[in-house]
């Protein structure tokens, strides 16, 4: 009862809020006074949207905790309320204004997964991280595919649908796993699927899209090479420039003694391997994860002191980030999502956890990793939604058939993210539940006191 009741009062707040701008031009008499709308309060100034955005979606993501759901789907679920399908205070064109603020959660989020895969732990794990990255992302590849092409008869939208498909959104996963407490074997090997989850998507789908351009052009205009020297580039790249970033990161902190001033360059070197990875076209998020993953193994106490300053900071960056990814969906899309929506999503979801289960089966993985992984690969965003946007943009290019595919793909990957981005946390928490690692972390300050003295 006393649940109902709290969430009967959260959306009475936003029913305030809805009914706000009604009750403004009353509030003064003056003419400026009079002139008061909602829109005018939270669009003039970008900080009182932003306070609003951080309250009320901290609200509801305790709200949810109460029903026993992820936080995560409460940012999320404030964000679509805010957002261009009811409320429409965070309008499409101010949630790409505040890109930004994404940008440097995932290159957080990058960090914080490196900083987690410590090479004793995986040497204790073996292999089974790399069949199981293998299986689940063909495993999607291959259901959906088929799926597709049963379904429509056209092999280049099977074949865009199905690499799309491969891809997992890292961020969603990471909260859930934070917000628990979770460590175990499960855990690690989580954080390293879903960390290279979307090199791997990254390279099939350039693959399929370069083929698929050489059938649309009635032409083969390009070599497998050229195909495939982007993604090896940008992945490589990305690897590197984190290479770089993190042996200059480790010197200076070094010589820099102040535990407020290490703090400060850190945080600092992490937006700078940001900004340079956009800049040069590389992931963000394959740069800062390696910058975590050198630091942890080479310098473990530099490796722990900036993942807890990113712990304790990043968490506000967390709840803009998934707000603002509730806000950019239309609910209005869903129902163009139809019958190839659900193939999409139901193929993608059985691809996934069986290839995950057999992948770790075959690779030797303990009973809990293989058959609750698969769980947590389901949630899809932000790169998915790239990669279909990316999609429209090159195959327009190639008449009214290339322009209609880039649509269906744009419309169908938008409408089922909404769907996977509020199933997905509940199933990572149903896994590591299953798996027994919730409450099983340290904590953030334990970890940091107790690890770094080993």
């Amino acid at each position: 009862m006393n649940k109902t009741r709290q969430l009967v009062g959260y959306l009475a707040i936003l029913i305030v809020i809805t009914n706000f701008s009604t009750i403004l031009p009353v509030m003064g008499s003056t003419e400026s006074g009079a002139n008061l709308t909602l829109d005018l309060i939270f669009t003039e100034n970008i900080l009182t949207l932003i306070g609003l955005i951080i309250v009320l979606a901290f609200i509801g993501s305790k709200l949810f905790n109460r029903l026993g759901i992820p936080q995560i789907v409460g940012f999320i679920v404030t964000g679509v309320a805010l957002g261009p399908s009811f409320l429409n205070l965070i309008p499409l064109e101010l949630s790409s204004e505040l890109l930004f603020i994404s940008e440097i959660a995932l290159g957080l989020i990058g960090f914080d997964i490196g900083s987690h895969l410590k090479v004793d732990e995986i040497r204790k794990i073996g292999r089974s991280i790399f069949t199981i990255l293998i299986f689940e992302a063909m495993g999607a590849f291959i259901l959906v595919a088929a799926g597709v092409y049963i379904f429509t008869r056209d092999l280049n939208t099977a074949l865009m649908f199905g690499a799309i498909s491969t891809a997992t959104a890292p961020a969603a996963t990471v909260d859930v796993l934070a917000e628990y407490d979770a460590k175990g074997p499960l855990t690690t090997s989580l954080l390293a699927v879903v960390g290279l989850d979307d090199a791997l998507a990254l390279l099939l789908f350039s693959l399929c899209s370069g083929f698929v351009e050489n059938r649309l052009t009635s032409q083969a205009t390009t070599s497998i090479m050229d195909i495939l020297i982007i993604p090896v580039v940008e992945i490589g790249g990305s690897i590197l420039l984190g290479i770089i970033m993190s042996i200059t990161l480790d010197f200076l902190l070094q010589k820099i003694k102040g535990q407020h001033d290490g703090m400060a360059i850190s945080i600092g070197f992490v937006f700078l391997s940001v900004g340079i990875s956009i800049t040069l076209g590389m992931s963000l998020i394959l740069t800062t994860m390696a910058i975590g993953f050198i630091l942890i193994n080479r310098s473990p106490e530099h490796g722990y002191r900036i993942r807890y300053t990113i712990e304790q900071a990043g968490p506000v960056l967390y709840v803009l980030f998934f707000a603002l990814i509730g806000a950019r969906f239309q609910l209005s899309l869903i129902p163009t999502m139809g019958v190839l929506g659900l193939i999409y999503v139901s193929l993608r979801t059985i691809g996934k956890y069986s290839g995950a289960r057999i992948g770790g089966e075959l690779g030797g993985a303990l009973p809990a990793v293989s058959k609750n992984l698969g769980l947590g690969l389901l949630s899809q965003a932000g790169v998915a939604v790239g990669l279909a946007i990316n999609t429209g943009a090159r195959f327009i290019t190639y008449g009214p058939q290339g322009e209609a595919l880039g649509y269906l793909i744009i419309n169908v990957i938008t409408a089922s993210t909404f769907l996977v981005q509020i199933i997905g946390p509940i199933c990572v928490k149903l896994a590591i539940t299953r798996a027994g690692e919730i409450g099983k972390g340290k904590g953030t300050i334990d970890d940091w006191a107790t690890e770094t003295s080993d």
